[in-house]
């Protein structure tokens, strides 16, 4: 909830959307210009633009001929774009077999190959190489360990630009928590769970917060995954503590 950026407006849209609302109803964006700047020194850095077309003229004026390869780069990164956040992440994620898409499988030498590997070979001055190669950071990889397609984060950021919603980020926090209660959603704060509960069906029945019993239909744990198993009686984990 601290100082963020605000990328991939069209997810939130989305959300919004599917609630016949936009975020615009609840707080206000504003595209940053320039995104940012990436520094190498004090006094040093390189100003990424809000727009494409200026960024490539930025790269251009850095290594001659990279803004048309980074042209071709970003049609690349949008059309995996495309189809990782318009249909693959929205999947309910039970089968691997959900990835395996016609669109995918013509994407199959991207799997085989990582960022670092394309971005180096396309991009010979390390200061561009490095600013293409950050993004994916945001998912908590390294550009050396992650494949190709996901280039969709550089989409993300020259593509669809950076954005900050007026007065912070906790205001798409109160804009969530506003929609959730014009629909009746009851939020509970200053509730730390203490245990998931499990009757001996091996059926979730409840979460016990603060020594009070809440009987649940389904419990849904937004919390991290290690985190959540240890509200289980051991029994019931996936993972032992070891693994």
């Amino acid at each position: 909830m601290g100082p963020s950026w605000y990328w991939m407006p069209d997810v939130f849209e989305r959300f919004f959307g599917d609630f016949n609302k936009k975020p615009s109803d609840y707080y206000e964006l504003i595209k940053l210009s320039p995104a940012y700047r990436v520094y190498y020194g004090i006094n040093d850095f390189i100003a990424i633009a809000d727009n494409l077309e200026d960024i490539i003229d930025t790269f251009e004026t850095i290594e001659k001929g990279s803004g048309i390869v980074l042209a071709k780069f970003m049609a690349e990164a949008k059309s995996n774009y495309d189809i990782a956040i318009k249909d693959l992440v929205y999947n309910p994620g039970v089968s691997p077999l959900e990835l395996v898409t016609p669109k995918t499988i013509s994407k199959l030498n991207q799997f085989f190959s990582t960022i670092k590997k394309d971005v180096r070979k396309q991009f010979k001055n390390n200061r561009l190489a490095q600013i293409l190669e950050f993004p994916v950071l945001f998912l908590g990889a390294k550009p050396s360990d992650t494949p190709s397609f996901y280039s969709f984060m550089n989409y993300a950021d020259f593509g669809l630009g950076t954005f900050h919603p007026k007065n912070g980020m906790y205001e798409v926090i109160l804009g969530i928590e506003a929609l959730a209660k014009s629909l009746g959603v009851i939020i509970k704060t200053d509730s730390p769970i203490e245990q998931i509960q499990v009757n001996h069906n091996n059926e979730v029945t409840g979460v016990k917060s603060n020594d009070v019993d809440y009987p649940c239909d389904y419990v849904l744990s937004g919390a991290d995954y290690h985190h959540t198993e240890t509200l289980l009686d051991k029994k019931y984990r996936q993972y032992s503590e070891s693994y």
